[in-house]
């Protein structure tokens, strides 16, 4: 403030004086305003004074007024890098830059800004900055802001930096090895000719290699490597890419080791198809103390949208919702296994084929040290699910109480070497201890065929006492082929259709019944059988005796549920003669299917019946609902839904907010058992790719048309959620 004040010369005052202000309307779709503006908006002057820049800012309206006093001031200290403005109106400093300042509106409306020739060569030598004027002052207010940002990023980024610095240098082989194994998909080339292509290209030997009838994506293995491969024909395809896998280094370093995560995929062009473009980049480093103990974890991304580098974040714990394994170069492992991850057991399940997430199986092993022993057992399938679900094995060795692998386990020496031979998982050790427990020998290609299609011993449950687990294997696979089926999906058809059969009579150890051809064809004949009047009586009595509590059920919710508007009724059923009959009048399996009895049996849901109002005793609707009012299922003639579901569905939804005043402490229980059973069953069914192969519907996964189908009682869940609201 002791720097004399610059004012306004008697020229700029003449200029000002001299313009005229314009006004515009301007107009936009929800309305207009007035735009004011001069042709010069803004005066400048400046002068050095020591090191010291001083700017005086002088706005036009107020030397029209008479005015020759800035209403800004800024002061740019050159030697310290620093700028300051003050603002005489409201008598405050500003560190604002110029662009921040509040500016009347006429000052961005006008043409221009005016400052002297002399003036504009001033703050361009002055700053040393490639513009004059405004323009020059503001190239140079942002540069010192940069330079201050950095300075104080720096703070935050010269620790990790430091550490980072310890990272070693990539072994001289690591892109051969991300190309040979960190990337397993190999392909063999050929060029397709009416005959048959006799030779092609395998890139992992990277040589010409003798081919039997190659077709065009098919799977084969190369004669001279072994390897399994992928056929491509040179004249289908013009570029294509690889999956995109995860490639771990780990490296001794200063602190410890630091283990270091990579991205990479290969690029194919068919002109060069013999020189593959290789893709990595390291995306993620983790470092680790002498003892194994996590430090800190760092990943390259954009760091407060000023640069990109490695940022510092958290350590991998023991629960990740995506799955982040790949393999891990093994020759850096030995020296380490020797000291700093002595104990891990990492060494040994990379060397024994485990294709793991180092970060996890650390997390793992400082919760669960136990993964030790199985990683040094030679069990890398084992390794890695208990990697990803640790708790289940945790729970196993609570159990046994012991040390010894093979109890922990529940198999013997030989199931265990089985186990190994057949590089097992959970499902493999499943069907071995199955084996043990009933002791009946199952062949080890039909365990490992049930472990690929995820089928447990309670899912052939209903058949075991008449077939061996051969029988059933070739029996589904049978069955797959004829019907087109997916396994799971066999095994419930298979399964509805022998119920079905003793409720009609038929013996079930009879080997023609229960070993029947063309299954699904029969399962469908007994559906129309079972909705036949005759054996009605007959029907209900079975159900009854197998499931005793379903009409004690439904007598206990029928005044819950029960509701009657003026267009459509909610009926609760009394016998299970009348879901029978529902059944048979819409032509759906709602009566003849064990699945729905079970769930009222164990009052996870119940069938209910909508009507219009003026037909009550016309079969229209059926529902399935769970205990809070849930409709999971609302369904008609032939399982289908017809364009009244709209308005039928705006009535349930009414019917829901009353009956959410019905309900007790029990169906709220109950109901949130439900739901995880649902989600439970949603996740099978999208995991299994469950197919409608029937009925308007067919080829439609079957969890869609569920999901779709779900109208949950939002009544129950708003005053659920209260509580944790609040």
């Amino acid at each position: 403030m002791k720097l004399p004040t610059i004012k306004a010369t008697r020229s700029m005052m003449k200029m000002a004086a001299d313009d005229v202000l314009k006004r515009e309307i301007v107009r936009y779709y929800a309305g207009s305003y007035s735009r004011d503006s001069y042709n010069i908006g803004l005066y400048m002057r400046c002068r050095i004074i020591g090191s010291v820049l001083k700017v005086a800012f002088f706005l036009t309206e107020n030397m029209r007024s008479g005015g020759n006093l800035p209403a800004y001031e800024l002061y740019i200290d050159r030697k310290n890098h620093d700028f300051i403005t003050y603002d005489r109106d409201q008598k405050k400093w500003l560190t604002a830059k110029l662009d921040m300042i509040r500016w009347p509106s006429y000052v961005s409306n006008s043409k221009s800004k005016w400052i002297s020739q002399k003036g504009h060569e001033t703050i361009m030598t002055f700053l040393g900055t490639k513009q004059g004027g405004y323009a020059g002052i503001l190239e140079y207010q942002l540069r010192v802001r940069h330079e201050q940002l950095k300075r104080k990023h720096k703070c935050q980024t010269d620790p990790w930096d430091l550490q980072l610095s310890q990272t070693p240098e990539l072994p001289k082989d690591w892109d051969k090895w991300v190309n040979k194994v960190g990337i397993p998909e190999n392909y063999i080339f050929y060029r397709y000719i009416r005959k048959g292509a006799k030779n092609g290209y395998c890139s992992y030997c990277e040589r010409e290699v003798p081919i039997k009838e190659p077709r065009h994506n098919k799977t084969g293995i190369c004669p001279r490597c072994r390897h399994k491969n992928t056929y491509k024909s040179l004249g289908r395809f013009g570029r294509f890419f690889t999956d995109t896998h995860y490639c771990y280094l780990i490296q001794r370093c200063d602190e410890g080791f630091v283990v270091r995560e990579f991205k990479a995929y290969k690029c194919f062009l068919s002109k060069q198809y013999q020189m593959p473009i290789l893709h990595k980049f390291e995306c993620r480093r983790a470092f680790y103390g002498k003892q194994a103990q996590p430090l800190n974890a760092y990943y390259w991304g954009d760091y407060k949208h000023a640069c990109v580098r490695w940022i510092q974040t958290n350590m991998c714990g023991t629960s990740l919702w995506n799955d982040f394994s790949g393999r891990i170069y093994g020759k850096t492992l030995p020296d380490l296994a020797k000291k700093e991850m002595k104990r891990t057991g990492i060494y040994e399940a990379q060397k024994n084929g485990a294709v793991l997430d180092p970060e996890l199986y650390l997390a793992v092993w400082r919760q669960f040290p136990k993964i030790e022993q199985l990683a040094k057992s030679n069990l890398p399938r084992i390794t890695e699910e208990c990697t990803r679900d640790y708790k289940l094995f945790m729970n196993l060795y609570e159990k046994a109480q012991s040390g010894s692998l093979t109890k922990v386990l529940g198999i013997d020496a030989l199931e265990l070497r089985r186990l190994r031979n057949n590089r097992g998982g959970k499902l493999f050790l499943i069907w071995l201890q199955f084996e043990k427990l009933t002791q009946k020998v199952i062949p080890d290609h039909v365990i490992s065929w049930f472990a690929q299609e995820k089928i447990v011993p309670e899912n052939v449950r209903f058949i075991e006492d008449r077939m061996s687990m051969e029988q059933v294997y070739n029996y589904l696979r049978r069955q797959m082929r004829e019907s087109r089926m997916k396994s799971k999906e066999v095994l419930t058809t298979w399964s509805d259709y022998l119920s079905m059969a003793v409720r009609l009579g038929m013996d079930p150890q009879d080997e023609i019944v229960y070993r029947a051809r063309k299954l699904k064809q029969r399962h469908d004949e007994l559906v129309e059988r079972c909705n036949q009047r005759k054996d009605l009586a007959l029907r209900a009595g079975e159900i009854l005796q197998k499931y005793p509590m379903v009409e004690e059920n439904y007598h206990a919710v029928k005044q819950i549920y029960a509701h009657a508007g003026e267009e459509y009724t909610i009926i609760v059923p009394e016998r299970i003669e009348d879901i029978i009959l529902e059944g048979e009048k819409l032509h759906h399996c709602v009566g003849s299917s064990d699945r729905y009895w079970d769930r009222v049996q164990r009052k996870e849901s119940y069938i209910l019946f909508l009507r219009r109002s003026a037909e009550p005793e016309k079969a229209y609707y059926t529902l399935e609902i769970e205990p809070d009012g849930t409709v999971r299922q609302k369904r008609t003639m032939y399982d289908r839904q017809e364009e009244d579901i709209v308005e039928a569905t705006k009535f349930l939804k009414k019917w829901q907010r009353v009956i959410s005043e019905r309900l007790t402490e029990q169906e709220l229980t109950l109901a949130r058992k439900s739901q995880v059973l649902r989600a439970q069953e949603f996740k099978d069914l999208q995991e299994n790719q469950i197919i409608i192969n029937t009925g308007e519907l067919r080829g439609t996964k079957l969890v869609d048309v569920l999901m779709e189908d779900l109208l949950e009682n939002q009544e129950v869940n708003a005053v659920a959620a209260l509580p944790a609201a609040a």
